[in-house]
């Protein structure tokens, strides 16, 4: 017959071993499946400009289906069916050399997919 000493060993490891186990799936399952690849994109070749507001420069492209970050959003003029607009960064070129560049501008809110809460430009 075991003592009663290893069988409470035994015990404790088990549910030291079940409560190891429900920590890690606890983490797994606070994190979305999708969340690596919910990252915003452009849905196509994007121009971005200076401003939310007409007039607009140019001040680059950004290439469809990059990733971009996300800083904030401003209501301005009528493009694609929205008047929201988003202020982008992300890989895309020049509009006077027609070189790769990294491009920080205003892009229409219809041209983001996987659009993730951002605040309100100052």
């Amino acid at each position: 017959m075991k003592s009663i000493r290893t069988r409470r060993l035994r015990r404790w490891g088990r549910a030291a071993t079940v409560g190891a186990a429900g920590a890690l799936l606890a983490l797994t399952a606070a994190t979305p499946a999708g969340a690596a690849t919910a990252q915003p994109k452009t849905t196509g070749l994007t121009p971005a400009y200076d401003s939310p507001f007409a007039p607009q420069a140019l001040v680059g492209g950004i290439f469809g289906g990059w990733p971009v970050t996300m800083r904030c959003w401003r209501d301005g003029a009528w493009a694609n069916g929205t008047n929201r607009w988003f202020l982008v960064e992300g890989g895309g070129y020049d509009p006077y050399s027609g070189r790769p560049a990294y491009v920080r501008g205003f892009v229409s809110a219809n041209k983001i997919t996987n659009q993730v809460k951002v605040d309100r430009c100052r």
